[in-house]
């Protein structure tokens, strides 16, 4: 990738790829795009392995699944591989998805909506033996429950699998309730390490999500400057 964006012919001799394909019909090209040598290049990974490969090679990680509690689960790992690079944690972007945004005091049916996406991610985003999702939970505590989940939904008992997602985790992997609460919140990611969140603001109307996004944003500046 960071052939392509230097502008480079991607001709790449690796250990285990090789590009144009041997004995294939391809041509090694250059990508027509303007050059830009210094594009940053983010991974979204989760496995150990791939968090180390993430520090050692990438500018920035894209992280999911992400409880901000638990970040050294995630950190660990992408710091080991920033020293074989010569590198710290502080010389990568650390970019976590913080979820749906909302303010209010009742929102007894907002988090009944928002267990649907988590039971989805630990129950059905892989198979039985291979779900990341379901790994990373695991590894953060959640290991009855990320059994459970798992086997329901792939019995077939998706009801049962969304009413098992406790409250408190979606208020871990939301930025949900009154303004001091999600004030709070973003300290313990800030206080984590992590330097950029990305989220949804809800709201009915566009106008509805802006005003959400602008409230957000205010609480962002506020824990900036702390």
């Amino acid at each position: 990738m960071r052939m392509i964006a230097r502008g480079e012919r991607l001709n790449y001799n690796g250990e285990m790829y090789q590009l144009p394909l041997p004995g294939g019909e391809g041509k090694a090209l250059i990508s027509d795009a303007q050059p830009q040598p210094n594009l940053p290049i983010y991974l979204a990974t989760l496995g150990p392995k791939n968090l180390e490969l993430t520090g050692e090679l990438a500018n920035g990680w894209v992280g999911t699944s992400f409880v901000p509690e638990h970040a050294r689960i995630f950190f660990d790992s992408i710091e080991a591989g920033a020293r074989k690079a010569g590198r710290s944690l502080a010389d990568i972007d650390l970019s976590v998805h913080a979820g749906a945004v909302a303010f209010a005091d009742d929102l007894e049916r907002l988090v009944a909506t928002l267990k649907v996406p988590l039971a989805f991610q630990i129950g059905a985003m892989g198979s039985k033996k291979h779900n990341f999702y379901n790994e990373v939970f695991q590894r953060a505590g959640y290991v009855e429950l990320a059994v459970q989940v798992q086997d329901l939904w792939l019995s077939g008992q998706r009801k049962a699998a969304i009413e098992l997602i406790p409250d408190e985790l979606v208020y871990k992997t939301n930025l949900i309730g009154n303004k001091e609460t999600v004030r709070e919140r973003l300290r313990v990611y800030k206080q984590a390490g992590v330097n950029t969140v990305s989220v949804f603001p809800t709201g009915q109307t566009l106008a509805d999500r802006l005003t959400t996004l602008g409230q957000f944003m205010d609480l962002i500046n506020e824990v900036n400057v702390e």
